[in-house]
């Protein structure tokens, strides 16, 4: 934290990126899904009923934002919660804490 108390700009815009992936009912979807576990594509395809390339958009927001990543596995990318302080987000949320 700087002398006056505040915080650096660019906590205050990865905060931003962070409440903006957080904006869209999908992907909290996505995220609550992947708190159970990682996940790849084509099972988040199947769990929330979107389309491939729906997929990749949320996904795309939620790995800009810094809340999951991405492992290889052969030839599919499987995802899982990168910061785990979306976890008792999403559990503040949706359970009421």
């Amino acid at each position: 934290m700087s002398p006056n108390g505040k915080k650096k700009p660019e906590v205050y815009a990865q905060a931003g990126k962070v409440f903006k992936a957080l904006a869209h009912p999908s992907r909290v979807r996505l995220l609550h899904r992947l708190i159970e576990g990682d996940c790849c594509v084509s099972e988040i395809e199947n769990c929330l009923g979107l389309s491939q390339p729906n997929v990749s958009q949320h996904l795309k927001v939620l790995k800009d934002a810094g809340l999951i990543q991405g492992t290889r596995k052969g030839t599919k990318i499987c995802y899982a919660i990168a910061d785990n302080r979306v976890r008792r987000v999403i559990a503040a949320i949706l359970e009421g804490e």
